[in-house]
């Protein structure tokens, strides 16, 4: 019969987990986030933020007459373009490696950077106790 330290030490051994540590091990997994996703990278609150203006905005574009063939192909290009623009904005993500930033918040970072005040110093001149 084997015992129960038997069957731990070869489970570690098959999965090559070798834990020395004491106590109680927590795994946090990568892809939590505490926003509720639509789809992927969207959240609702970016979806209100980003997306219903640009769907609202295009509806009243396409709602302006005139109803032509011409002016309405012009106006469904402007509107596309807005509508992947307001999308693109809300999903996309400047830096890869971190899901949690968004392209809004690395916006809001860099102009506040360039906006901020800027410190320049001066050389000091040199005071001679001897001034001839």
């Amino acid at each position: 019969m084997t015992t129960k330290e038997d069957v731990k030490a070869a489970l570690k051994e098959l999965f090559g987990k070798e834990d020395y540590r004491k106590g109680k091990t927590f795994v946090f997994p990568d892809n939590v986030d505490r926003a509720y996703n639509i789809v992927k990278g969207l959240s609702i609150g970016n979806f209100f933020k980003f997306i219903l203006p640009a769907v609202s905005l295009s509806a009243v574009i396409l709602l302006i007459p005139p109803y032509s063939l011409g002016f309405m192909m012009i106006k469904m290009f402007f509107v596309a373009l807005l509508l992947l623009g307001s999308f693109i904005f809300a999903v996309l993500r400047p830096v890869t490696s971190r899901p949690n930033i968004t392209y809004s918040n690395y916006l809001k970072l860099i102009l506040n950077y360039y906006s901020r005040q800027k410190l320049f110093f001066m050389k000091p001149n040199k005071r001679d106790e001897f001034h001839d």
